[in-house]
C-alpha cells in the first residue's frame, strides 16, 4: 500500500479549512422576506431598517458619515466572528440587488464636495488572512443587479459588510437590498486532458480510424 505524502502547507489548509466548517454558516435570510433574521446592524447617523417590500432599508442621515449605515453577516459587528460564512465549492460568485435613490437635500452638508454618497462592499476575514473591499457604488448609479466574483477567496472564512457612507454633497440618500446570495459559474470550466490523457486519447482516435478504413475496404471488396 503507497502512503501519500501532502505539502506541509496544503496540510495546514485542510486544517483550517475543516476548524472553519465547524462553525461557519451559509448566508441566511438574503431575500429579507419578513425581517432582517440573521443579519447584524450598526449605524453612525444613518439607519438600517426592514422595508415592507421585503428588503433591507439603509438610509443616510443630516451631516457626514462614513459607515452611517451598515449591514453585515458572519460577524455581528465587533470582528468577534461567532458565526462567519464560509466560502465553498460553488460560492465564487456574490450576487444581490441594490436600488438606489436620493432622500432629498441635506442642508448640513456642503453640496460641492468631491465625492457622492456610495456603498462599499467589504469581505472581513476571520482568520485574518485580510480584508477586501470587494466593490464601491456610487449612490446615483442606475444599475440595479450586481456579481461579484469570490472564486480566488474560495476556502476563507469571512463576514460581508455593506456600507452606505453619506459624503459631503448636499444629499441624503437610500439603498434597498435584496436577494443577496452566493453562486456559482454559470458554465463549469473546460476541462483540458493532461497529456499522457491526450496522448492515449489520440492513439485511441488512430486505432479508431484504422478499424473504419479496413472496414470501408471489406465493403468495397464485396461490392466490386
Amino acid at each position: 500500500m503507497q502512503t501519500k505524502l501532502f505539502p506541509f502547507g496544503a496540510a495546514v489548509l485542510v486544517a483550517m479549512l475543516y476548524a472553519d466548517s465547524v462553525s461557519a454558516a451559509a448566508i441566511v435570510n438574503g431575500t429579507f422576506n419578513s425581517d432582517l433574521n440573521g443579519w447584524s446592524t450598526v449605524t453612525s447617523n444613518g439607519a438600517v431598517s426592514w422595508n415592507s417590500a421585503g428588503a433591507a432599508e439603509l438610509v443616510t442621515g443630516a451631516g457626514t458619515a462614513p459607515f452611517s449605515a451598515v449591514l453585515v453577516q458572519g460577524d455581528d459587528g465587533t470582528f468577534n466572528f461567532g458565526s462567519p460564512i464560509l466560502l465553498g465549492a460553488g460560492d465564487e460568485f456574490l450576487k444581490f440587488d441594490a436600488l438606489f435613490g436620493s432622500l432629498g437635500n441635506d442642508g448640513s452638508e456642503n453640496p460641492v464636495g468631491l465625492f457622492s454618497d456610495n456603498l462599499s462592499l467589504w469581505m472581513y476575514d476571520a482568520n485574518g488572512l485580510g480584508d477586501v473591499l470587494l466593490a464601491t457604488i456610487d449612490a446615483l448609479t442606475s444599475a440595479t443587479s450586481f456579481s461579484l466574483d469570490l472564486s480566488a477567496y474560495v476556502g476563507r472564512s469571512v463576514a460581508f459588510s455593506f456600507e452606505l457612507n453619506d459624503e459631503e454633497d448636499g444629499l441624503d440618500s437610500r439603498v434597498l437590498l435584496d436577494n443577496v446570495r452566493l453562486e456559482q459559474r454559470s458554465e463549469p470550466p473546460v476541462s483540458v486532458p493532461e497529456p499522457g490523457t491526450l496522448g492515449l486519447m489520440m492513439l485511441g482516435g488512430l486505432a479508431y480510424c484504422g478499424r473504419v478504413s479496413r472496414s470501408r475496404r471489406k465493403v468495397q471488396n464485396r461490392i466490386q
